[in-house]
Order: C-alpha cells, then sequence, then structure tokens
C-alpha cells in the first residue's frame, strides 16, 4: 500500500444521485454515520452497477473508473474524496 495519499480535489458528501466525483479514479470514501451501514454503488457508463457494503464509523480507499460514478444509500453523512498514491 501507499506510504502517502494526497488528496486531489474537494470532498463531496454523497446521496442516491451518482456523482463523478471528479472523474477521480481512486477515492477515500467515509461513512461518518455512528450506527448505520451504507451500501456504495458503483455506476460505470457502461454495463452493470456494482456495490459494496461501507460499515459504520469506517472509511475505505476505492479504485473506480474515471467515467463511472459512485452513490451512497444514506443520504447525508457519506463523503468522498478524490486522491492519489505516491
Amino acid at each position: 500500500m501507499a506510504e502517502i495519499i494526497k488528496l486531489t480535489g474537494v470532498e463531496i458528501t454523497l446521496n442516491a444521485t451518482a456523482n463523478l466525483v471528479s472523474s477521480a479514479t481512486a477515492l477515500k470514501v467515509t461513512n461518518a454515520n455512528t450506527t448505520t451501514v451504507t451500501v456504495l454503488t458503483i455506476v460505470p457508463s457502461a454495463g452493470a452497477n456494482t456495490t459494496t457494503t461501507l460499515l459504520a464509523s469506517s472509511s475505505i480507499l476505492l479504485q473506480k473508473a474515471a467515467d463511472a460514478k459512485i452513490a451512497s444509500s444514506l443520504t447525508n453523512s457519506v463523503t468522498a474524496s478524490p486522491i492519489a498514491f505516491t
């Protein structure tokens, strides 16, 4: 795993409306909700959607295609930041 994670854009709040998150291919996604899990849905420009569950009070590093969008089943508390590794 990379030793340094660089923020490359503005953190945004995810919700049910899928978002490109600055066309980033690498994201840090955080669920700040202390009790509720969220289902993240990756919506590619072509092909089938994929999903994963993000536990309460946790974060993940996620890779996606630049033209793929991401959505959250929670309407607040879930944020995404575009990142890069060095």
